[in-house]
C-alpha cells in the first residue's frame, strides 16, 4: 500500500508542477506528448496518425481532438500520407520545433528541481526500479516477452491467471506459447507452465532469465511449476530453432 499510495501521490504533485510550466506557453502536458513523440521521430519530425496514436496510449477520437487543437495554433499539420490516402501523417511545423526548442530546457530544469531530494545514484535507481515495474504492465499480451522459442507474460498476469483457476498464488512468468522448434520446447516447457526460478535466483521479470555471462553450450537450469506440481529443467540460451517440430 506504501508504494502504490505514495506513487499516485508524487504522481500528483509532478503533474501539478508539469502543468505549470506548459501552462506558460499555452499548452497541456497532453499536448507536449505530442510534440515529444514527433520530436523524437527525427527530421522531417512527423509519424503516420496511427502510429502516434500507438504511442501516446490513446483512441482516435481523444487523438483527433489533440492535434486539431494543435493545428489551430499552427505547430502541426495533417497531411495525406502518400502510402495510404485513408491515413494521415502528422509533421511538426517550423512553429512546433521552435516552441518545442524553448519548452524543453524549462522542462528539464523543472523536473531536476523536482528531484532535488535524490541524488543523481538514488534517481538512477529509481528509474531502474521504475522501467522493471513499467515493463510489467506494457509487455503483456501482443508484446508479451519473446524468450527462447517461448511467450512469457509477466508476474501479475501469471499470478492472476494461476488464482482465477484455482491454483496457489505464486510469482514467476507465465509460458503461454511455445515454438515446437525453439529451445524452450526441447527443454520440454508447455504452454501454462509457471517459470519461478533461474538457478536458485527467483524469476519476476524475463531479465531475470538472462545474464551478460550465458555461453554458448552451457546450459542454465530453469525451475518452474505445472499446475501445483514442481519441474526442473535444462536449456542452452543460445540453442538455435530446430528445422522441424518436436515434440515437448
Amino acid at each position: 500500500m506504501g508504494v502504490i499510495t505514495r506513487l499516485a501521490r508524487v504522481r500528483g504533485h509532478l503533474d501539478e508542477a508539469l502543468a505549470e510550466v506548459f501552462a506558460g506557453f499555452d499548452l497541456t502536458p497532453a499536448d507536449f506528448q505530442v510534440l515529444v513523440n514527433l520530436r523524437r521521430a527525427g527530421a522531417p519530425y512527423q509519424l503516420g496518425q496511427a502510429r502516434l496514436m500507438d504511442s501516446l496510449g490513446l483512441t482516435s477520437g481523444t487523438v483527433s481532438v489533440r492535434l486539431a487543437r494543435l493545428e489551430q495554433r499552427g505547430v502541426v499539420v495533417r497531411e495525406p500520407d502518400p502510402a495510404d490516402r485513408r491515413s494521415f501523417t502528422v509533421r511538426l511545423t517550423e512553429s512546433g520545433l521552435e516552441l518545442f526548442d524553448r519548452i524543453a530546457p524549462e522542462h528539464l530544469a523543472s523536473e531536476d528541481r523536482h528531484l532535488s531530494a535524490l541524488t543523481p545514484e538514488e534517481q538512477d535507481q529509481l528509474a531502474a526500479l521504475l522501467r522493471k515495474l513499467l515493463v510489467s504492465f506494457e509487455q503483456t499480451g501482443p508484446t508479451a516477452t519473446q524468450l527462447w522459442g517461448a511467450t512469457l507474460e509477466p508476474a501479475r498476469i501469471a499470478r492472476r491467471t494461476r488464482a482465477a483457476v484455482g491454483l496457489t498464488d505464486r510469482t514467476g512468468l507465465l509460458v503461454t506459447r511455445v515454438d515446437p522448434t525453439g529451445p524452450a520446447a526441447r527443454a520440454g516447457l508447455r504452454t501454462g507452465d509457471l517459470l519461478t526460478h533461474r538457478g536458485t535466483t527467483q524469476v519476476r521479470t524475463p531479465e531475470d532469465l538472462t545474464t551478460p555471462g550465458d555461453t554458448p553450450g552451457t546450459p542454465v537450469t530453469l525451475r518452474l511449476l505445472r499446475a501445483e506440481e514442481p519441474y526442473e529443467t535444462t536449456l542452452d540460451p543460445f540453442d538455435p530453432p530446430s528445422d522441424s517440430p518436436s515434440a515437448p
